[in-house]
């Protein structure tokens, strides 16, 4: 709510409580009035002959309530001042303010409830975003309902407010009528005004949310936008990196060779010992140019592979990952020993990876067991998070890419969405690839 906003319903509030603080002392005074008047003409017996219940002191009347309002206004300013934004202590306040609103509206006999609306403004006012609002308000509405001297008569006796402005002549009475009227209209157009500021600042409010959340949503597409051309800037340089490297290494090896063979096909009817000269620089160069491709294929190789072995690197990465978030990886590490080709440890490496990068963004787990064991000449690896997981599974770029991963040593992936996710990997295993 912004601060004109505020600042105009800060004033309607006062106007309200002055409203009705002239109105209590009018009440008041009309009780105490026709009282003496009573009295004073020695009207006693027909007075009490017209109501059903003995009254209250008129003094206790005017003064008690006043009294009370004036307790209700100590309340009202404390809040404004102190700014309350305890939850149990904003309810406590509440409460304690709709009481004093009641002994008010008691002591005036039920012929004065608009105090309520006041009360009810200043509780939207404080608890605006409070989540037990609604109780409150609720509460004050019912005893907006019930605080009627027709309702409230029928359960508890009480006097009849009507009968004490009876006492009084035709036009006296008429002047009192007029002026209970307006005051009370009054105080229901003011609050009728508060009521339609707040609802138009609400419906600004929700309109002001709704245009941030729009632009909070164009900018996560903007976002979104980015980050697919840097990735495809970044496939591109890889790109680029990758034939950089296959024309400085095999391109280089390849042209030697062609040039070489070549060489030995015009000298080998010719001279004999010098082909064979020429086929021995040959194989150097195919020697060399598989050495530089070794090289160039390991700079892909993860470093903690290089680093840490196969089940090093794993729990190496574990640990980065369990630093940097909430998870909680457990791994199950069941091969003592273990020694296959690096293509197959780059992929297992790369599809831990993968799932439990998956696990945090899009399932929203905080806990994955990984298992690694071997049975039947087949190497299992089972991933289980207890994320969200999902009915349907779409493959999308990061399940598509462990697939394709997995295909290339022969390998098969199933997964399984109904409780968490679950990745579950199956690679045969040759000879050669000694396991215990």
């Amino acid at each position: 709510m912004n601060r004109s906003y505020w600042q105009s319903l800060s004033s309607l509030r006062v106007f309200m409580i002055l409203l009705n603080f002239i109105i209590i002392v009018f009440y008041g005074s009309v009780f105490l009035l026709a009282t003496k008047y009573v009295i004073d003409y020695q009207m006693t017996r027909d007075f009490l002959d017209k109501i059903n219940h003995i009254p209250h002191h008129p003094l206790v009347v005017f003064f008690g309530s006043i009294l009370l309002f004036i307790i209700l206004l100590s309340i009202m300013y404390y809040r404004q001042e102190h700014d309350i934004i305890q939850h149990k202590m904003n309810m406590i306040l509440s409460f304690v303010e709709l009481l004093i609103c009641f002994g008010i509206i008691y002591l005036l006999y039920m012929g004065y409830n608009g105090i309520i609306l006041l009360v009810f403004c200043n509780s939207i006012y404080h608890l605006k975003d409070d989540k037990t609002t609604k109780w409150i308000l609720g509460a004050v509405i019912l005893v907006y309902l019930i605080s009627n001297y027709d309702v409230f008569s029928t359960v508890i006796p009480i006097t009849n407010p009507q009968a004490y402005f009876q006492i009084f002549n035709a036009n006296i009475r008429g002047m009192l009528m007029i002026a209970k009227n307006v005051l009370e209209t009054l105080n229901i157009l003011l609050f009728i005004v508060y009521m339609i500021l707040y609802i138009a600042d609400q419906i600004q409010e929700n309109e002001n949310i709704s245009k941030e959340l729009d632009m909070i949503h164009q900018v996560n597409k903007e976002l979104q936008n980015y980050a697919a051309v840097t990735e495809k800037i970044g496939e591109n340089n890889e790109r680029k990196r990758l034939a950089r490297e296959i024309h400085d290494t095999l391109g280089h090896a390849l042209t030697g060779i062609a040039a070489g063979v070549d060489a030995c096909i015009a000298m080998i009817d010719i001279n004999p010992q010098a082909t064979k000269q020429q086929l021995q620089v040959v194989s150097k160069v195919v020697r060399q140019g598989i050495g530089d491709v070794r090289n160039s294929l390991n700079k892909l190789r993860p470093g903690a592979l290089e680093a840490h072995g196969f089940k090093g690197a794993i729990e190496s990465m574990i640990e980065e990952f369990m630093s940097v978030s909430d998870l909680d990886i457990v791994l199950d590490y069941r091969l003592e020993k273990v020694d296959f080709e690096n293509t197959k440890e780059d992929i297992l490496f790369r599809v831990i990876q993968e799932s439990i990068t998956n696990s945090l963004r899009h399932g929203g787990a905080t806990h994955i067991e990984i298992i690694i064991y071997q049975e039947d000449y087949h190497l299992y690896l089972k991933i289980q998070d207890n994320g969200s997981g999902c009915e349907d599974i779409h493959y999308g770029f990061g399940l598509k890419q462990m697939q394709e991963r997995v295909a290339v040593i022969n390998g098969e992936v199933t997964y399984d969405g109904h409780n968490g996710f679950l990745t579950i990997i199956k690679i045969p295993m040759q000879r050669g690839e000694n396991y215990d």
